[in-house]
């Protein structure tokens, strides 16, 4: 059914934020205390990486180490920040994506357009969900293996922390070792799991609206009916199909703008700072974890140039659609319904683009951001 596969994997995860997508929350989970608890923990610990950051202004590799960090720390704040400030409306979007689905999957052929573009979602955001989790899992386990190493080579237990950070006491104590390492893990959990929610949020949904476009397409090379009326009426319902997904995609991109605005500026300079450090400790331990993060990052990109691709394609192809229905048999019966395919097909050569406000997401996209991240590098080598 299709209450067991749509956003089943982002519903889980919202659980735990304490945010409910589908369903009414209860009087438990009125107030997302989870979710603040995930924003107090970032923004406390921010403070502590921009004072690491000023700290060592002079050292190039510390200094883009403390940049990253902040930068992850920024967009994962302005995710949440935008998603709570917007969550009735986008329980409302998911709300129309739901009640459209489920109208649309009667049919055998929507049922199985339906299923495939909700197991490729599923698959796509439980892969990029692991790989980004495991980095800042990663991140966490390291601290702890490096100081257990540096013991067991010189004897002496040096306190080293997942992320860079400074602090108003003394960590050679184990006590306060031990809050500030509970910190920096904290921290890292209230960046992974807004950003997962969020970003598997629109593959989600940008997976479902290519779904409707496909349903809307194959209704379009399969319009006619046993009579005319019959035929009026599929192609009324084709019509109504398209605008509705047009629709859809508007709201989607009205939503994520100002997120996709962000993330593609993020990760320009996340990209930067990430390729110096690759090529500061080549040869290096640290070297494993800052091409995980780097992968992480492409991946985040990634998600929202390829599904923003995605839309824009299937929209566009309703067109072609039309081109290949059967559309001679009308201008024997009614020139009107010609000139309403005419329109359609004028329409769907815009498609339904996904943009950041300046950066339309899509491929070309993806490929400027890492070479102008690679371009920076060059300049961030000259200063060191």
């Amino acid at each position: 059914m299709l209450t067991d596969k749509f956003l089943r994997l982002q519903s889980a995860f919202f659980r735990l934020l304490g945010l409910e997508l589908l369903h009414e929350q209860d009087a438990g989970h009125r107030y997302p205390w989870r979710s603040i608890c995930c924003i107090l923990s970032v923004a406390s610990f921010l403070p502590l990486t921009i004072g690491f950051g000023l700290q060592n202004i002079q050292n190039v590799e510390q200094l883009t180490d403390s940049l990253c960090s902040v930068l992850v720390d920024l967009l994962a704040l302005y995710k949440i920040g935008v998603f709570l400030w917007l969550y009735k409306d986008f329980r409302f979007l998911i709300r129309k994506f739901y009640c459209v689905l489920q109208m649309e999957t009667h049919c055998p052929v929507g049922e199985m357009i339906v299923s495939r573009e909700s197991r490729r979602d599923q698959f796509v955001s439980a892969i990029y969900a692991y790989c980004f989790i495991s980095t800042g899992l990663s991140a966490c386990l390291m601290s702890p293996l490096a100081m257990l190493i540096s013991y067991q080579r010189t004897g002496e237990l040096q306190p080293d922390f997942p992320f860079p950070s400074v602090y108003p006491w003394d960590n050679m104590k184990p006590t306060n070792y031990l809050i500030s390492y509970v910190w920096n893990v904290s921290a890292a959990l209230g960046v992974a799991l807004p950003t997962v929610c969020v970003d598997t949020l629109f593959c989600s949904l940008s997976h479902n609206l290519c779904a409707l476009f496909q349903i809307a397409r194959h209704q379009m090379l399969h319009f006619e009916g046993r009579n005319a009326k019959e035929t009026r009426e599929n192609l009324k319902h084709v019509f109504q199909l398209y605008e509705l997904c047009l629709d859809l995609g508007n709201s989607l991109n009205e939503y994520f703008r100002p997120l996709i605005f962000a993330q593609f500026v993020a990760a320009s300079l996340h990209l930067c700072v990430l390729c110096y450090q690759l090529s500061a400790n080549i040869l290096q331990p640290a070297l494993l974890f800052y091409a995980a993060f780097t992968a992480a990052i492409v991946g985040q990109v990634s998600i929202y140039c390829f599904c923003g691709s995605s839309v824009h394609s299937e929209c566009q192809l309703f067109g072609q659609a039309i081109y290949e229905s059967s559309w001679p048999q009308l201008l024997e019966e009614n020139l009107q319904l010609v000139s309403s395919l005419k329109i359609a097909m004028m329409r769907s050569s815009l498609g339904c683009p996904i943009d950041g406000y300046f950066f339309e997401a899509n491929r070309e996209t993806l490929i400027r951001i890492v070479r102008t991240a690679i371009s920076y590098v060059t300049l961030l080598r000259s200063l060191a």
